[in-house]
């Protein structure tokens, strides 16, 4: 078992590569109230589209399906907190999407502490950034580096929910933090802010009326509901995606901006607005959005958005 000095020797690398929480915990079966508390969410419908996650339901359950022999999960936070927001008078973009890909951005700053880990400590070492079948806010709180948001989100002390979740296992045995059990404020302002009632009352969220979902993640036109959905004043300003629960959570008042240079604003994503969009072609998408999060949605999804926005109705059904 890892202690003192060498545990923090790994904390603190982690918190020189950029993050601005790390935590650890036994990397055990995760709990059966969270596994049916995810299930009953898949089964009611709520992931909508993303079928992978039904697929990934059994991995979820030990992260040991995700690196054999696996003792420890450390959990990291990586601040995106924007120095400005986007004008108002533009469509709304989240802000995580103002700069480079996270997924691209957290490897590269993880990779060489990784590598570090081994060449000193010994055993296996594998890095998850979402795309891995780990249910990542659940061991952020078991790691106790935040606590949990009504609006889904993981809440840090430092930087709010304004924040990236990454995940390292090991098979080397680390010594546990103490775990989360607390909620946030539960002063509701996310709940009656949210545009679609897409927050649920036991913390989750129904993909199917948020609109992080519908602009980004759900291929092809929307169908009758979601295009319902997608008529409301908040769906008529979103270019990509929403971060209305996050601006008014009280959480994040005081975040400090992110001090990683590739997730602040870039100039083409400054005054993009929903015109450009719309005339797009294919080539001019590839190169505005290359190494962004926004090509997540490809040039059909974001131009959809996008006469969302002018009013030209894309063919729903």
């Amino acid at each position: 078992m890892i202690y003192g000095t060498e545990k923090e020797y790994i904390r603190h690398t982690l918190i020189k590569a950029g993050a601005v929480e790390a935590g650890f915990a036994e990397a055990a079966p995760v709990e059966e109230k969270f596994m049916h508390l995810y299930t009953s969410w898949i089964e009611e419908g709520c992931h909508s589209g993303m079928d992978y996650l039904r697929r990934h339901i059994p991995l979820k359950a030990h992260p040991r399906h995700v690196l054999e022999g696996a003792a420890t999960v450390i959990s990291t936070a990586f601040s995106y907190a924007p120095a400005e927001f986007r004008a108002p008078a533009l469509p709304s973009i989240a802000c995580y999407a103002y700069g480079s890909d996270y997924h691209d951005v957290l490897r590269r700053r993880l990779s060489p502490a990784v590598e570090e880990f081994k060449t000193r400590l010994g055993g296996e070492w594998r890095i998850c950034i979402d795309s891995a079948p780990l249910a990542e806010r659940y061991w952020a709180l078991k790691c106790g580096i935040g606590i949990n948001g009504k609006n889904g989100s993981v809440i840090t002390k430092k930087s709010g929910g304004y924040i990236f979740l990454a995940e390292i296992l090991t098979t080397l045995s680390v010594a546990p933090d103490k775990p989360s059990k607390e909620g946030c404020k539960e002063c509701g302002a996310c709940v009656k802010a949210c545009p679609q009632s897409a927050l649920r009352p036991d913390g989750t969220v129904d993909s199917r009326r948020c609109l992080n979902y519908l602009t980004i993640e759900h291929r092809g036109p929307w169908a009758a509901a979601e295009a319902e959905a997608m008529l409301t004043d908040a769906a008529r300003r979103s270019l990509f995606g929403c971060d209305i629960c996050l601006r008014v959570c009280p959480h994040n008042r005081d975040a400090a901006p992110a001090d990683i240079p590739e997730f602040q604003m870039r100039d083409s994503i400054r005054s993009l607005d929903a015109a450009r969009v719309a005339a797009m072609t294919q080539p001019e998408f590839s190169a505005t959005f290359k190494g962004s999060p926004i090509k997540r949605a490809k040039l059909d999804g974001l131009r959809r958005n996008a006469l969302n926005i002018i009013g030209i109705s894309p063919d729903f059904c």
